[in-house]
């Protein structure tokens, strides 16, 4: 499965769909940076702003070490599930998800989300699949792993 490329608006929409932790405008942020006054970090204009503006703004973004605006992680442990649970059909069901960021994905980056049937096992009378996962950029990084149980129907009780 392919997810990309990575565009700054395309961060922003998953922050809205999301509701992102401190996103706030107006008089929320004031009340939740006068409630928590280390929150905000001042922008260009010594306005106290969202430490999220990592996710939409370059300069912040480089600033802070990072290469530039970069995605949610949760987005991409929601790419892991969606690539799991199209590989297992409406007849599966998802047990467990686990996944683990392992860099930034820039604006620009295409990801490459693969998988492998790791394991087959029986338990408690269910018919179980472990996937393993791997997202890896465009230029071979690697982005996210990902491990997932999937339930399937059995072939011998058809």
């Amino acid at each position: 499965m392919m997810k990309g490329p990575m565009t700054v608006t395309g961060f922003i929409c998953y922050a809205q769909g999301w509701g992102g932790l401190y996103i706030r405008a107006n008089k929320l942020a004031w009340k939740m940076q006068s409630k928590h006054p280390g929150l905000g970090i001042r922008n260009r204009f010594n306005v106290p702003d969202c430490p999220e503006r990592v996710h939409w703004d370059e300069s912040f973004a480089l600033e802070v070490g990072a290469p530039g605006a970069y995605d949610y992680g949760p987005e991409r442990c929601s790419w892991l599930t969606h690539h799991v649970t199209n590989w297992m059909g409406d007849d599966g069901f998802l047990r467990k998800s686990k996944c683990q960021v392992r860099r930034h994905n820039p604006d620009g980056d295409a990801l490459f989300i693969d998988g492998v049937v790791s394991r087959k096992f029986v338990e408690e009378g269910r018919h179980l699949v472990e996937i393993s996962q791997k997202a890896r950029t465009h230029r071979d990084e690697l982005s996210a792993t990902g491990a997932a149980i999937v339930e399937l129907p059995s072939r011998s009780a058809r």
